[in-house]
């Protein structure tokens, strides 16, 4: 991946100014020369301070910034939540349509629906709700043994 090197802007006038460094930030500053292909620290410190500043600006705006953010991830979460509902609406008409039929197929007594519920009950607290029409076929097998 190249680098483009970026040079004090064109428009501006550069200034020279002193400043007082330890020798282990002039260290760091040659270092990232190196890294980043810089012929001159002036151009390193310039870029260093914009970045610096950005991130400063950044800080303090960004509670605006996070307001934006919650409002798009509640966004994200009200479509996921209608289209949830939707979704589970849709297998509900679905087990509706099975229930009914099978209960016409079957005719069961008060306590043979009872049993039937608690064994269903208990079953899907085993599995942990994870239903599969194959596993159950194995289950019934293995009890009719």
């Amino acid at each position: 991946m190249s680098q483009q090197k970026i040079t004090p802007t064109q428009n501006s006038r550069s200034e020279k100014t002193t400043a007082y460094l330890s020798a282990d930030t002039l260290k760091r500053c040659e270092s990232g020369m190196f890294l980043l292909g810089l012929k001159s620290r002036s151009i390193f410190i310039e870029q260093a301070v914009n970045f610096y500043s950005g991130y400063l600006q950044a800080q303090t705006h960004s509670d605006y910034l996070s307001a934006t953010i919650t409002h798009a991830m509640e966004g994200v979460i009200e479509n996921t939540e209608n289209r949830l509902a939707r979704m589970m609406f849709k297998e509900a008409v679905e087990l509706a349509k099975l229930t009914s039929m099978l209960a016409d197929i079957n005719e069961m007594d008060d306590g043979a629906i009872e049993r039937l519920h608690y064994k269903c009950v208990q079953e899907v607290k085993k599995i942990n709700g994870v239903i599969t029409f194959e596993d159950t076929v194995k289950r019934q097998k293995l009890k009719s043994v």
